[in-house]
């Protein structure tokens, strides 16, 4: 059975804790995060300076279904108030414990969204840490909470900004944004951050990855998900409706944030070609081979002035491959041939059949000859257009491959179909 990761949400960001330091790291040394300060308020002056800050996605106050985060940074320099200096000691730390925000921007004209630590929540501590303890630290905590709340930037450290440009609309994050973390207690460093959006459905998902696989395996660092139930029924629905000339109503769509979706067709479609073929069934799912597959059924009538005497009846399957060439993602379709077999009312085979030998010769000749028809008219007629620049939306006239948008700044590695779509991606320190 195929496997649902994303908890009944459409898409599903993730990264690693090492990646997000890394991350934090370059934005420190391109001067994002403040290093040197001089701040006075109230007679009290601190003049320091911030080392590179490092992130914590399991702080002690979080829990998995938590959007708190924190970050330690070294700090050094010397307070002074009442007319005396003090010298921060080698090795002191700021500790910062907040939650995440998400927030969208524009930057120059240019749509982006960016990840920030809100130093202003009501939910933020602040806490300097001095060995040996001093009876100043207060003091400095005081001053130090104050400069990043009031001083900085308006109070939020942003721990990444991504540019949007290009990205189709239907991709990117809508409405309320929530984050979750997927710890790993045997290496911090592997500690997973979840950005994850508003669903199609119209309810939210859980925020609670802690019971399921790891969203990461040990060698990638950050994917995006594409939901399986996204992947059947808001991707490949619309494409069977509107190339069978039909409603999304003639499929009956199952599954849940835990069982795989299945997409089926429950009424017959008439399709264009000879011997009058009729498409009966279509069950479309993720296999276990890390595919679509489309197992259908359809009827051809070899004689059509006896349909009701005589038809062949059709069956086959389509697969549907992801692949990724360069920065394309493309769906590979596989159709092999399908079979057939002759299906007669009572009395069919004495009333038709002289007319079946003469026009065939033989019934497997017949069977054949529809089979050899009514299968390339099912695989022709559902070309399986699929593109994901397109999710969620009417994508009848997609192409069936997709050029990575974010190629420049955080190029594919990877693409994979376990039952949600899995798009593994390196993002460029």
């Amino acid at each position: 059975m195929a496997t649902v990761m994303t908890q009944g949400w459409d898409l599903v960001a993730v990264a690693t804790q090492s990646l997000l330091n890394e991350l934090i790291g370059a934005a420190y040394n391109d001067n994002l995060f403040p290093s040197n300060v001089n701040t006075s308020s109230g007679g009290i002056t601190f003049d320091g300076s911030f080392g590179t800050p490092t992130t914590n996605l399991t702080p002690p106050q979080s829990s998995g279904t938590s959007s708190m985060a924190s970050i330690e940074v070294p700090i050094s320099g010397t307070l002074t108030f009442s007319g005396a200096s003090h010298v921060i000691p080698d090795g002191s730390t700021l500790l910062i414990i907040s939650n995440l925000q998400y927030l969208s921007v524009t930057l120059d004209g240019t749509d982006a969204v960016r990840l920030y630590l809100d130093f202003t929540s009501q939910y933020a501590i602040f806490s300097v840490s001095v060995n040996p303890p001093q009876g100043w630290v207060a003091v400095l905590n005081g001053m130090v909470e104050y400069y990043l709340q009031q001083v900085y930037k308006g109070g939020s450290y942003y721990l990444g900004t991504v540019n949007l440009e290009g990205v189709p609309a239907a991709v990117q994050p809508v409405g309320s944004i929530y984050f979750a973390i997927q710890a790993n207690t045997s290496n911090p460093d592997s500690n997973i951050l979840a950005l994850v959006a508003n669903t199609s459905t119209g309810s939210a998902g859980s925020l609670n990855f802690m019971g399921g696989p790891a969203l990461l395996p040990s060698d990638q660092n950050a994917a995006m998900y594409i939901s399986n139930r996204c992947i059947l029924n808001n991707m490949l629905l619309p494409v069977l409706a509107t190339q069978l000339n039909t409603t999304a109503s003639s499929f009956t769509v199952t599954g849940n944030s835990s069982t795989p979706y299945n997409v089926s067709l429950n009424t017959s479609v008439n399709l264009d070609g000879e011997y009058n073929p009729k498409l009966t069934s279509m069950n479309n799912y993720v296999n276990n081979n890390g595919q679509i597959q489309s197992d259908y059924g359809a009827v051809g009538y070899p004689v059509s002035a006896f349909s009701s005497l005589i038809w062949i009846n059709v069956s086959g399957h389509i697969y549907l491959t992801p692949g990724l060439s360069g920065q394309t993602i493309s769906f590979n379709v596989d159709a092999p041939s399908g079979s057939g077999s002759a299906a007669l009312s009572p009395g069919g085979w004495a009333i038709v059949g002289a007319l079946i030998i003469a026009t065939f010769g033989t019934l497997g000749a017949c069977v054949a000859a529809v089979v050899a028809i009514v299968v390339p008219i099912v695989v022709t007629q559902l070309k399986f257009n699929i593109s994901l620049s397109q999710v969620g939306a009417n994508i009848g006239s997609a192409s069936t491959s997709f050029n990575w948008p974010a190629a420049s700044i955080a190029p594919l590695t990877g693409v994979t179909l376990p039952g949600d779509l899995i798009l593994y991606i390196d993002p460029q320190v």
